[in-house]
């Protein structure tokens, strides 16, 4: 990683404060925006303004991932949202030669270990199986009725999810529902606990930084600003301070941003590290093929020490 360079006052921001069954019991998406609450306490008694992802798909393949997958879900869902936990089994050709990525048992054995998670938690949730294929398509077709999708982080580096690739290695660049990626390690409540919001400054970036707010506030959790100087999209100054002073209006007590010179990606590494953080909060711009090289989302979704929060471009 380059030398970091002055750093600005690093500030946290903080408040101190059923069996498998088919999708017609999902409650509907309302048409917001990417991120957005389904509903909040101006629209709606029932649900607490404080959600901000209240119906939310989950991708389960049995892994410690897709499992830690399902437990972050619940905590943003809550027991007012609602949980869809997807199984693909993409089954495939015909009469004696029917073959399914996933066994029928294994099917059953997944689903419900996935949903005693959503019940242990008080959360409300539906399982689906799906037979179609590829995997990646129908998962990310369902997510669009949803507003997040969670799914198990890819179990290979970033270099090896670009040679291999994998499901949720090749949604990177098709997702078009904010997006959780979950490491196997990711548990516990996020109450207390550092999230991260990444920005470029860039145009975008302010819907990015206002989500992380209002997530960070309905979780109770610490929030930290950060910014690359010297990446590919550095922006002022001024530009990185007036979105800490936005969250402030958000978050009591929100002060500097951490801006630290290096390559954006490193920066956010280094800072989930040494901060312990159990989130990072990013933008993506969804770059596939060789492009995909230079992606800073690509490199923290595959080595990240936590969950990443992705958040594709505007429509």
């Amino acid at each position: 990683m380059a030398a970091p360079g002055p750093r600005t006052s690093l500030q946290t921001v903080s408040e101190t404060q059923a069996e498998r069954e088919t999708q017609t019991a999902r409650p509907s998406r309302q048409e917001t925006a990417p991120g957005a609450a389904s509903a909040s306490g101006e629209d709606s008694g029932a649900r607490g303004s404080r959600t901000v992802f209240a119906n939310i798909l989950c991708a389960v393949d049995g892994t410690h991932a897709g499992m830690a997958a399902v437990r972050m879900a619940t905590q943003l869902a809550g027991p007012d949202g609602h949980l869809t936990l997807l199984a693909v089994t993409a089954v495939g050709g015909s009469g004696d030669y029917t073959t399914a990525a996933i066994s029928p048992s294994r099917v059953d054995r997944v689903l419900s270990s996935a949903k005693r998670i959503a019940d242990d938690a008080g959360v409300p949730s539906t399982t689906l199986a799906d037979p179609g294929g590829p995997p990646v398509k129908v998962i990310l077709q369902r997510a669009s009725d949803h507003d997040l999708l969670a799914i198990g982080a890819p179990v290979t580096s970033w270099l090896g999810g670009m040679l291999i690739g994998g499901v949720t290695s090749a949604a990177l660049s098709q997702f078009t529902t904010p997006m959780l990626v979950a490491g196997r390690t990711s548990a516990g409540p996020l109450r207390g606990r550092q999230i991260l919001v990444a920005s470029d400054g860039q145009e975008g970036s302010d819907r990015l930084v206002e989500l992380a707010g209002r997530l960070a506030l309905s979780q109770d959790a610490d929030l930290t600003l950060l910014h690359a100087v010297g990446s590919e999209f550095e922006a002022p100054p001024s530009r990185i301070q007036a979105q800490a002073h936005a969250l402030g209006l958000t978050l009591p007590h929100a002060g500097q941003a951490w801006i630290e010179q290096g390559k954006a990606w490193e920066v956010i590494l280094d800072a989930a590290r040494s901060r312990r953080a159990a989130m990072v909060i990013i933008g993506s711009r969804r770059l596939g093929g060789l492009r995909a090289l230079g992606s800073v989302s690509r490199r923290v979704v595959h080595d990240a020490p936590c969950s990443v929060l992705l958040l594709p471009p505007e429509q």
